[in-house]
């Protein structure tokens, strides 16, 4: 009786445990930085992109960065001036080969996806690899990237996505 009362509740909780969705913070993680990773994707002129999976507050520290890379570059006509574009949401000029998602941490409002890049052999960083962190919060009821973690490696020093922004933000 208590073994048929067992399976009887493990179904029960297997009924109703919650699937990934595609909009746990895994999914919509996975589903940005394999955006990102797509030449023919431009996360800086895509304003749906932008609120598909960005903040309000990223969405308005990309449009600073934006505005002040265009202004940097009208004042100093001929001169390299940066501009974000989808290698500053993943830290890298010469972007990762692959990446994957090795931690998943939520605890609504506020989620935790750690990732780890991949270079191949055909790249900059022939078989590096790099720890990045993704923190989403829900934002109108869906989970959206309000920052991006690299953590140092090799060929980079610890850095955040908000931060890299407002530096481009005030350039001169």
């Amino acid at each position: 009786m208590k073994l048929t009362l067992l399976f009887l509740l493990l179904g029960i909780v297997a009924m109703t445990a919650a699937p990934q969705t595609e909009n746990s913070p895994e999914a919509t993680t996975t589903s940005f930085f394999t955006y990102l990773l797509s030449s023919k994707h431009d996360i800086t002129k895509d304003s749906a992109a932008q609120t598909r999976w960005l903040t309000k507050d990223v969405r308005q520290v990309l449009a600073a960065a934006v505005a002040g890379a265009n202004k940097a570059g009208k004042a100093h006509p001929g001169e390299q001036i940066d501009s974000p574009d989808n290698g500053t949401f993943l830290a890298a000029w010469d972007p990762p080969t692959t990446f994957k998602v090795t931690e998943v941490k939520s605890t609504p409002p506020t989620a935790h996806v750690d990732l780890l890049y991949k270079w191949g052999p055909k790249t900059n960083y022939p078989g590096e690899t790099r720890k990045m962190t993704a923190l989403l919060t829900l934002e109108d009821g869906a989970w959206h990237i309000s920052d991006i973690q690299s953590h140092k490696s090799k060929f980079n020093p610890n850095s955040t996505l908000l931060g890299d922004l407002r530096g481009l933000a005030k350039q001169h």
